[in-house]
């Protein structure tokens, strides 16, 4: 028994060339749909690191507020160990009257992690995601620090008008003081880090909220945390 192939109505050589039309007309739809998906996640990309830059700047903005405000943070923390040292050895204490806290900062992660879980993060430069993932967790770390720092600078508020230090005083004080200096050792070296991250990504610090509007660089007044001097 023979088998034939069926033989096309114009010849093979007519038959491969439309074939080959209709591969060639396949191949340039794919690359106009590629070119397309290209152009669209450039256009992606580019929304997304506006955003996340904007971020990153304003970020910068409220960490470089504290950075301005550490010589009245390392001015109180000085003036505290005075204090402690006074009561410590037995002697008279000045009056704490005017305590202030350190500025809280508003850190926030939102854009980057809600353009990450949507892909788009994924379209940068590998160096680029690496360089927002290392300014991101610094952000963070300052963040969470500072929460802690919070509260350790208001349970040292209890020295506000304390005119004698017990000895529960006098300890209380201590272990509070010394995770006060830790906690502003954290924050001083995360600052040092968000602006080695930020000229990396050539991200100047910036507000562009004019609610939130302070003048940073004014010298911040730092006035001392005693009123009344200490007896002899």
């Amino acid at each position: 028994m023979h088998f034939h192939l069926p033989k096309p109505l114009h010849g093979w050589r007519e038959f491969a060339g439309e074939v080959g039309i209709i591969v060639i007309g396949v191949l340039i739809a794919l690359s106009f749909e590629q070119l397309a998906v290209t152009i669209q996640n450039r256009a992606n990309a580019h929304e997304a690191r506006e955003a996340v830059r904007a971020e990153v700047s304003e970020n910068l903005w409220w960490i470089q507020d504290r950075e301005d405000y550490e010589p009245c943070i390392d001015g109180i923390l000085s003036d505290l160990a005075i204090v402690l040292a006074r009561a410590r050895d037995g002697l008279p204490t000045p009056m704490i009257t005017n305590f202030d806290l350190p500025t809280h900062s508003k850190i926030t992660s939102l854009r980057w992690e809600a353009n990450s879980q949507a892909g788009r993060a994924s379209l940068f430069p590998e160096d680029e995601q690496r360089v927002l993932g290392n300014m991101y967790f610094t952000t963070e770390e300052y963040r969470a620090s500072q929460e802690e720092e919070a509260t350790i600078w208001s349970k040292i508020g209890f020295v506000v008008g304390l005119k004698h230090f017990t000895v529960l005083d006098i300890h209380d004080l201590g272990v509070l003081l010394a995770e006060a200096r830790y906690r502003n050792f954290r924050a001083k070296l995360d600052i040092k880090r968000a602006n080695q991250w930020g000229e990396r990504l050539r991200i100047t610090a910036a507000n562009p909220n004019p609610v939130e509007h302070y003048n940073l660089s004014a010298t911040p007044d730092c006035p001392s945390i005693t009123s009344a001097p200490p007896g002899s």
